[in-house]
């Protein structure tokens, strides 16, 4: 009988769709039987709440939820000083205004917690807009029955979720690390094989990288809710925190690991062949027992210490100089990974280690940026956020007759700052699946609604709905916000409810003048169709690139001033950030009307990462040079942007050909400095450093010159012009 009685309970078990939309449907009607009770201008600001945070955890709803109150604090501050200063100034008003939306875009895009940023940007509109001009006497009213609302759709949600239990993230967190641990071991088999000879370069283990990559930023982002869903990670948060940032660093230091074992000649290959075999023994114990450790087991035995690479023994350095400098640039991504390895391991299993909060070599690609937080595309999406806001002020104030001119001006900043986070999407794509929701809506509103006699009826509508569009759209999030947003605004619920067509129709309007805003300005002040982002990406490592080198030479010889160090870092990272941005493009673009194949933009995306991860290493070891300067050729960057303005590159495409010049001449004068050192001397650390620059000099010039030669396969006019051929 027992047996028969927990197979029927499994066979009613709901699955997480259908939970999910149960969960929003019920936090949807006690939203609104707050609002209504306690007889809320605009109850509806409690259902959009509960809409935007209607998530399949607790913790990432109770992350959201803390975020969303900050942002709106901010906004309510932000907005009533707003109103304070500019009460009868409208210019000055919407200036500040429009500033304060860019601020919060660009904090937005380069943010850990880009939620709160966003609500502070689209609820500091709406408060200033709803209780500003041109009637700003309910502005504190305003901004107070917002924080009340969001905080009850809030509440509403946490107790929803109470009733119908969530998922957890602390679980998914330890499961996303196991597999990426077990994972591990046949990637890491991959980018060892050119050490071997194996493997010239395998565009699927690229493939791999990416998607470890992805997986890692999604750990990354899991943290912080685990944290607040779980005990015990709460009082390890920091550890946690740089379990992620080690994992966020991995895939870059294995892309150099497979980059670096390219191009080496068989005698080197032999040099090196002991220290691969034991280094992929080690870290494949180590990620092992990384595995072993979220699955709850104790590691059969305990991985290797540190470090299993030392130096690079004499014997080893018994050759020649080119030979030599190739050893040390290839040895130290081996270091890296080496380093990073044991890190994690260290992190994960503290007890069995002694390691402390100090950050290691490979995690330096992440944690060495708080000198360059610049971002030029993220400038470029708050400029366009800017621009979309004033073409709505612009038209509110010289068409007088455009009907909701306010309410336009409202939407702008939410909706800009959501299509910011995807600046490749179209504004065309929304119209139809906003008109739906609309169309939809407006049956209910004309031939439901009216029909409804206390809140009973009432509730059941919401309910249906709710469930309807929770279960629909339940893994399209940014479709289920937009439909549901549509449909609680369009239906306006308030307890002296009225109903006046006129009212839809002007939403309806404001709706459609709002998306086809967004449609004419997604090209302002730039165009993010893919393959002209591609050409400002490639544009930008070749600035990036001559930058780096020109600095890098000169620190080489005497040490950098304030402003000469933060132009570095910044360079650094934008070097850093573009293979990432281009590998993201690839398969967005448009491969027919580029008359180009896969197999030619991932052979440029890996050439871009090459060039990119050998520049990073040869500008972080630059040795003092006590002879004299080397005579650099001057930079022609002038010319090649006026080019590509135009649409037609120099010839030979993107050589690079003033930062080749100069670290072709930087090579040359440090083998001259190196000819003729005796092998007893070749040991001292000066030398040593010297060498170790030569050969990630050579590396890179090596990945120059065939970044130059598969740039030379595109048609670049046509990079352009695609759209129009």
């Amino acid at each position: 009988m027992q047996s028969q009685l927990d197979g029927a309970v499994k066979r009613v078990k709901l699955s997480p769709r259908i939970r999910f939309g149960l969960r929003l449907a019920l936090a949807m009607v006690m939203a609104y039987a707050v609002a209504l009770s306690m007889d809320w201008q605009k109850p509806f600001w409690a259902g959009i709440s509960v809409t935007v945070l209607s998530l399949d955890s607790a913790g990432q709803s109770l992350l959201k939820s803390i975020l969303r109150i900050v942002g709106t604090l901010a906004a309510a501050v932000v907005a009533l000083s707003l109103i304070a200063l500019f009460p009868q100034d409208r210019w000055w008003f919407f200036l500040s205004l429009s500033l304060y939306e860019g601020f919060c875009c660009y904090r937005m895009l380069g943010s850990p917690y880009p939620y709160a940023w966003m609500v502070s940007g689209f609820v500091a509109a709406i408060i200033a807009i709803d209780g500003g001009p041109p009637d700003g006497l309910t502005d504190f009213n305003v901004a107070m029955e917002r924080l009340q609302e969001t905080g009850t759709g809030i509440l509403a949600y946490a107790f929803s979720g109470f009733l119908i239990p969530t998922g957890s993230t602390g679980g998914t967190v330890q499961a996303n690390i196991m597999a990426m641990s077990q994972r591990l071991d046949s990637l890491l088999g991959s980018c060892l094989a050119p050490y071997a000879g194996k493997s010239t370069g395998d565009p699927q283990t690229a493939k791999d990288l990416r998607q470890l990559d992805a997986e890692a930023a999604t750990l990354e982002s899991l943290v912080a809710p685990a944290a607040l869903e779980s005990g015990s990670i709460w009082m390890e948060r920091r550890r946690w925190h740089h379990v992620a940032l080690g994992f966020r660093a991995l895939p870059r230091v294995l892309n150099h690991v497979r980059l670096a074992g390219l191009g080496l000649a068989e005698r080197e290959r032999r040099l090196l062949d002991p220290s691969v075999s034991l280094l992929r023994q080690g870290v494949d114990q180590r990620f092992a027992a990384m595995g072993e450790a979220m699955a709850g087991q104790s590691p059969g035995s305990l991985p290797p210490s540190p470090p299993l690479l030392g130096a690079i023994s004499p014997e080893r350095m018994e050759c020649s100089m080119q030979e030599r400098a190739h050893l040390q640039a290839s040895w130290r991504p081996l270091q890296h990974l080496d380093e990073l390895s044991d890190r994690l391991w260290g992190l994960m299993n503290p007890l069995s280690s002694g390691h402390g909060e100090a950050s290691s070599s490979g995690l330096r690609p992440h944690l060495d940026t708080r000198l360059a937080m610049i971002d030029p595309d993220h400038l470029w999406l708050a400029s366009r956020l800017m621009v979309q806001i004033w073409i709505a002020v612009l038209l509110w104030i010289y068409l007088p007759g455009l009907p909701s001119g306010l309410t336009i001006i409202s939407l702008m900043p939410s909706i800009g700052l959501t299509m910011a986070q995807t600046p490749m999407l179209r504004g065309q794509i929304l119209f139809a699946p906003a008109l739906q929701a609309l169309l939809a809506t407006g049956v209910v509103y004309v031939f439901v609604l009216p029909r409804l006699e206390g809140f009973l009826g009432l509730a059941s509508v919401l309910a249906m709905a709710s469930f309807a569009i929770g279960t629909y759209y339940y893994k399209n999030a940014p479709m289920r916000m937009l439909t549901m947003c549509l449909f609680i605004v369009a239906c306006s619920i308030q307890n002296q409810q009225t109903y006046n067509f006129i009212n839809f129709l002007n939403l309806s309007i404001a709706v459609i003048v709002t998306f086809s805003i967004l449609s004419f300005s997604q090209d302002l002040p730039v165009s993010w169709l893919p393959e002209r982002q591609a050409l400002r990406l490639l544009r930008r490592l070749m600035f990036s690139t001559n930058a780096i080198v020109a600095l890098t030479t000169h620190m080489a010889h005497t040490q950098l001033r304030w402003p000469q160090r933060m132009r570095l870092a910044f360079h650094r990272k934008a070097a850093r950030d573009i293979p990432a941005k281009l590998a993201s493009l690839a398969a967005k673009l448009p491969l027919q009307a580029l008359r180009s194949n896969m197999a030619q933009i991932d052979e440029l995306v890996n050439a871009v990462q090459s060039v990119s991860l050998w520049l990073d290493e040869w500008s972080q070891t630059p040795p003092r040079l006590n002879g004299p300067s080397f005579n650099l050729p001057s930079a022609s960057l002038p010319d090649y942007q006026e080019s590509l303005e135009d649409g037609v590159l120099p010839s030979p495409i993107f050589h690079l050909e003033s930062a080749l010049q100069a670290v072709e001449t930087i090579n040359e004068g440090c083998c001259s400095q190196l000819n003729g050192v005796p092998p007893d001397q070749a040991t001292e650390r000066d030398m040593v450093r010297l060498t170790l620059w030569l050969g990630c000099g050579f590396r890179l010039e090596s990945a120059m010159r065939e970044l130059q030669g598969i740039a030379g396969w595109f048609e670049w006019k046509r990079w352009r012009q695609s759209r129009f051929c």
